[in-house]
C-alpha cells in the first residue's frame, strides 16, 4: 500500500465524525481506482446523510461501481475483509462497511455532485436521483420513512433542485403521484422565507 494512502487511512481511524470518515474513505478508494478507469459513486444512506446535513446516520457505505472484481482487489489492498456469503466489505480498524449494490447507476451521470476532499474527488448520486430513489422505496416497498426523507431533501435543497429533470425522472420511474405529495408536504418545511415555490405541474 502506498505510504500516502496509509497515512490518510491512519488519520481516518481517529476521525470521530462518521460522515467525514466515510467520505474520506471513499476519496481514498476513488483515487486508488482511478488508474483502473473506475469511478465509484456514492448512493444510499451515506448519500442521504450528506444531503440531509447529517440528519440521517449510517455506517454502511453503498457504492455503484462498473467493475466489482477490480474493486474487490483494491478493497483488499486497503485492508478491507469480506466473508463468504456476506454483502459487505468491512474494515475493523476504520469501523467502516462498504457494499456494492449495483454496477449501473439508477440515474444520470451528469447530475452527480462532485465533492473535493484534500484534493481527491468523491462522486455522489445527484440530489434529484436520490429523491426519486427514496420515493420509489416509499411507493414500491411501502416505506414511509423513505417518503419523509425525500420530503426533507426537497425542503432543504429547493433552490438546488432541477425540477424539470425531477419531473421527467419521476415519470420514467412511475413515481409522479408520490412526488406530487412530497412537494406539497415539503412546503411547510422549507426553511427560507421568501423562497419562490418551484413551478412544477404534475
Amino acid at each position: 500500500m502506498d505510504e500516502g494512502i496509509k497515512d490518510i487511512l491512519n488519520a481516518l481511524k481517529k476521525e470521530n465524525d462518521p460522515l467525514r470518515k466515510a467520505l474520506g474513505v471513499i476519496a481514498v478508494l476513488t483515487e486508488a481506482l482511478e488508474p483502473e478507469g473506475i469511478r465509484p459513486i456514492l448512493v444510499g444512506g451515506v448519500a442521504l446523510e450528506f444531503y440531509t446535513l447529517g440528519g440521517y446516520a449510517t455506517k454502511d457505505i453503498d457504492l455503484v461501481v462498473s467493475d466489482r472484481e477490480k474493486v474487490k482487489t483494491v478493497l483488499e489492498n486497503l485492508g478491507f475483509m469480506h466473508r463468504m456469503g456476506e454483502r459487505h466489505w468491512y474494515s475493523t480498524e476504520l469501523d467502516v462497511a462498504i457494499e456494492i449494490p449495483d454496477e449501473v447507476l439508477a440515474g444520470s451521470q451528469e447530475k452527480l455532485t462532485v465533492l473535493e476532499i484534500d484534493g481527491k474527488n468523491v462522486y455522489i448520486i445527484g440530489i434529484e436521483d436520490l429523491i426519486i430513489d427514496r420515493l420509489s422505496a416509499a411507493k414500491f416497498w411501502q416505506s414511509p420513512s423513505d417518503f419523509e426523507w425525500a420530503v426533507k431533501i426537497i425542503a432543504l435543497h429547493t433552490e438546488d433542485i432541477d425540477f424539470d429533470y425531477l419531473k421527467k425522472a419521476a415519470k420514467e420511474r412511475d413515481v409522479e403521484d408520490i412526488l406530487k405529495e412530497a412537494l406539497k408536504e415539503s412546503e411547510g418545511l422549507r426553511p427560507l422565507k421568501g423562497v419562490q415555490e418551484p413551478d412544477i405541474q404534475i
